[in-house]
């Protein structure tokens, strides 16, 4: 799937949910809807079910439910069923339900991912030098389990290394698709002060194989060219961009380079760590494993809450100007550049990231701004609280010039999301 395919199907799937929610919402509570609609602009097809007209119209990018008496319209439904006709905990029920149906699908979108998909196995993504691990582990290996617990983070390793120390450890790995056993004696660090195999897991692993250096950058003027790998580091071997990294990091800047049949001796620029970071390095594909229905829904209630809270900081962090606007907010085109680097990390970390857009689109609907669900609640909680209600004219005032504001706002950040991209 190309990435504007998925943008637009996630932009529809997102949109297209919370209305379902506002709608069903709507429904329960006996308010009329006059449309429910799919996407924006000229209709290309509807059609009318008893009071309501369902309609598919040329963008689609997005959608809307328009309420009986929201607006200036009541459409054919008395005044008993329109929005202002009800009480108030009907309206305030029908504003949550909304964002409700979002946080719902992104728990959905999360438990499908986690259950079908499966979690992202470890794999060897580095060696140290002259540790255990260098002589019995290569790189792209999968671990599967260690001394017979099944493994799925980093976390997981060290204890079970711990705890068996200083006697052999046993790994069950798979290589080439082979399962297989194998033993690692590990020695004790002084630098860590715990006792180490020596080497570096992690679900992703990248290899110091260049696809693509572009040119007038750092890289290219040092001599790197699309294709080279790196095959040592000062004197150590280099088997993956991890442990490229690591010897930059410890201040090496002569690498040997492999292009074609040709060993070259490069040197690395001044700035080694955001050169390197420049270029596009050969990535090997995750490897997945199966953890049943049980894991996968606690697991994506875990995933959902941590995005919720995330979210929620972000937003306090943005309001109290701990951090710029232009760092927390995005708009379509910045949606879409997420999505583009899912694709390339996989199907399980594109619906978790759709699932993280859809908390963020359920969370920004219930700030209190003009327009947003949000506002809508706040006028219906003053209601519920005073027992008074603010005359529907100046309500509907109030929202459509915050429509207005918003779209100049989307604007806005679309601009900065684009001068962001080409800039």
């Amino acid at each position: 799937m190309s990435t504007f395919a998925l943008f637009l199907v996630t932009i529809l799937l997102l949109v297209g949910i919370h209305e379902l929610g506002h709608f069903l919402a709507a429904r329960l509570v006996r308010i009329g809807v006059i449309e429910f609609a799919i996407g924006f602009g000229p209709t290309l097809r509807a059609w009318k079910r008893g009071k309501t007209r369902y309609s598919l119209r040329l963008f689609p990018l997005g959608g809307y439910v328009r309420l009986a008496g929201e607006g200036w319209d009541s459409g054919e439904f008395p005044l008993e069923e329109t929005y202002y006709g009800r009480p108030a905990w009907a309206r305030l029920l029908v504003a949550l339900a909304g964002p409700a149906f979002n946080l719902l699908l992104a728990f959905v979108l999360a438990f499908a991912g986690l259950w079908l998909i499966g979690l992202p196995r470890l794999r060897v993504a580095g060696l140290v030098p002259d540790k255990p691990a260098e002589k019995v582990l290569q790189v792209g290996d999968t671990i599967l389990a260690v001394e017979g617990k099944p493994i799925w983070s980093t976390d997981e390793v060290s204890p079970l290394i711990q705890a068996r120390a200083p006697e052999p450890v046993l790994f069950q790995i798979l290589r080439d698709s082979v399962p297989q056993e194998v033993q690692i004696t590990p020695v004790y660090s002084e630098e860590d002060g715990r006792y180490v195999v020596g080497a570096y897991f992690l679900p992703q692993v990248v290899l110091a194989e260049l696809l693509e250096v572009q040119t007038l950058t750092p890289l290219s003027a040092s001599g790197f060219r699309s294709g080279d790998r790196v095959v040592e580091a000062c004197g150590k071997p280099v088997r993956s961009y991890l442990e490229l990294w690591v010897a930059v990091e410890e201040g090496c800047r002569t690498v040997q380079v492999l292009r074609g049949e040709e060993t070259l001796t490069l040197t690395l620029p001044e700035n080694a760590a955001q050169a390197l970071a420049a270029g596009k390095w050969r990535t090997l594909p995750m490897v997945y494993g199966a953890i049943g229905a049980g894991r996968a829904l606690a697991l994506a209630g875990q995933q959902v809450g941590q995005a919720v809270f995330f979210v929620a900081a972000a937003f306090q962090a943005l309001v109290a100007r701990r951090i710029p606007a232009g760092e927390a907010v995005s708009g379509p085109v910045g949606i879409a550049a997420a999505l583009a680097e899912g694709l390339a990390a996989g199907p399980l970390v594109v619906l978790l990231l759709i699932a993280v857009i859809s908390v963020n689109l359920a969370l920004f609907n219930l700030l209190p701004i003009p327009a947003l669900d949000g506002s809508r609640l706040l006028f219906a909680l003053v209601e519920l609280l005073t027992r008074r209600r603010v005359p529907p004219r100046v309500e509907t005032l109030v929202h459509t010039l915050g429509f207005v504001l918003l779209l100049g706002l989307l604007v806005l950040i679309t601009a900065r999301d684009l001068l962001r991209l080409f800039g």
